[in-house]
């Protein structure tokens, strides 16, 4: 028996409430899931969207691959692909374990498009979830997106991460550019470029708003721009230089390192205006904050000891706790959407950067990268199953995504010089 057929009971016993809940029409025996050992992955069918109506040469992307691209990327499903749906096709897709298939069609007329998808009962034909989307033909990639986050949402109660965005730096001649991408590397785009060095990225919450440090000004300060303006503007200004900001949606403060006070220290203050909080008090270099999902705690980098360590503090510096103690050099934590590891840096014995991680109480350090070359800066997915980093291991720096665990990494960047990638909220 394939493994992405084991026991269904418990979306048997889940669809009365998922009817109820999103008054969506569900066969009355359709069983789609599975457990094993608590990781659920769906086995689909997929058969392949036409285009009725219009030149289908209009769209570079067609909006099936976009979703099947990213079903298979969630992690979450196993899907086969047909071209048509009969006895024979039906037969593989149940080999599989698929219970259900996806069906759908799209048009391209002038500047528009339409785009329908179902999800079928494999047996019955009964449509599962049925959705309907049309808009500006650049948006055909965006509706494939939504459809494969309904799924998600639908058949597991969490949010899909293929309407999510990854912000990074592009190096060029004339300096370092603040990029935006979709989660996938599609549709790059530089963000108010302007010929200076721009570094740390963030995204503030959602997927639009944008900080980072620049040298704009000369001496680095924070400026904030919107995915679609073409301007940047200055947040504030303070004495010394203001970097590495991690943003605290919870009560929509930034944490960040700042020589305002002669020395680099982690400082918190709301983004729009007030005062700033002094968090720590060393004589070393405390830099690289980042949050903890509930805005409770703040993990960060320090070289107090002599050795750039993490350290876990509360949000008003109090309870300071060192972490890590088995490595030669950490840096660029950050801590998970769940609360449960903190990602980081660390020199191992080849001199190499790579990605670990560890529990916030400093327990069960995990090595997640092992290729040649450096491999920094990590940031989660918002849904805290995979995580985006910076590589060397082909020669130029580009940007990659992988699992939680280290799996299955996947290049997203090709044009060189991309790092210090963040990802958005949901």
């Amino acid at each position: 028996m394939s493994s992405f057929t084991t026991a269904s009971k418990l979306f048997r016993f889940l669809l009365p409430c998922l009817m109820a809940m999103s008054g969506i029409a569900f066969a009355a025996d359709v069983v789609i899931t599975s457990e094993q050992k608590g990781t659920e992955v769906i086995a689909l069918g997929y058969i392949e969207f036409p285009c009725v109506k219009g030149d289908p040469k209009a769209s570079s992307s067609p909006p099936g691959t976009v979703l099947v691209d990213d079903l298979h990327f969630s992690g979450r499903f196993n899907v086969r692909f047909a071209t048509t749906f009969d006895t024979s096709t039906k037969t593989l897709f149940k080999q599989d374990g698929a219970l259900a298939y996806l069906r759908g069609s799209y048009t391209l007329e002038k500047d528009r498009y339409t785009l329908d998808c179902e999800l079928v009962d494999i047996d019955s034909g009964t449509t599962i979830i049925k959705k309907h989307y049309e808009g500006p033909k650049e948006q055909l990639r965006l509706a494939a997106h939504q459809f494969a986050d309904e799924l998600v949402y639908q058949l597991f109660g969490e949010k899909g991460i293929a309407q999510t965005r990854i912000t990074y730096v592009n190096k060029r001649s004339t300096g370092k550019e603040v990029a935006a991408m979709d989660y996938d590397g599609a549709n790059a785009r530089e963000i108010a470029p302007n010929k200076s060095i721009n570094l740390t990225p963030i995204f503030l919450g959602a997927k639009d708003k944008i900080l980072f440090t620049s040298y704009a000004a000369g001496v680095p300060q924070f400026f904030q721009a919107d995915v679609t303006a073409a301007k940047s503007a200055k947040v504030f200004v303070s004495a010394g230089m203001n970097s590495a900001a991690s943003y605290n949606r919870m009560d929509k403060e930034i944490a960040y390192a700042s020589t305002a006070d002669g020395n680099s220290e982690i400082y918190r203050r709301t983004v729009d205006g007030g005062k700033a909080t002094r968090l720590t008090f060393s004589e070393g270099i405390d830099t690289s904050p980042s949050w903890s999902p509930n805005g409770y705690e703040i993990v960060f980098m320090s070289d107090r000891t002599g050795t750039p360590m993490l350290y876990i503090m509360d949000r008003d510096g109090s309870n300071l706790r060192r972490i890590t103690f088995d490595f030669s050099y950490c840096g660029s934590p950050v801590w998970s959407p769940k609360g449960d590891k903190i990602a980081f840096v660390a020199l191992d014995e080849g001199n190499n950067f790579n990605i670990y991680t560890v529990g916030p109480e400093g327990k069960d350090p995990a090595k997640l990268t092992t290729n040649s070359g450096s491999n920094e800066s990590p940031t989660w997915s918002p849904d805290g199953r995979h995580i985006a980093f910076m590589s060397t291991r082909t020669g130029s720096p580009e940007i990659f995504v992988m699992g939680a665990d280290g799996s299955e990494p996947r290049r997203i960047t090709f044009s060189g010089g991309n790092s210090m990638p963040s990802w958005s909220d949901f």
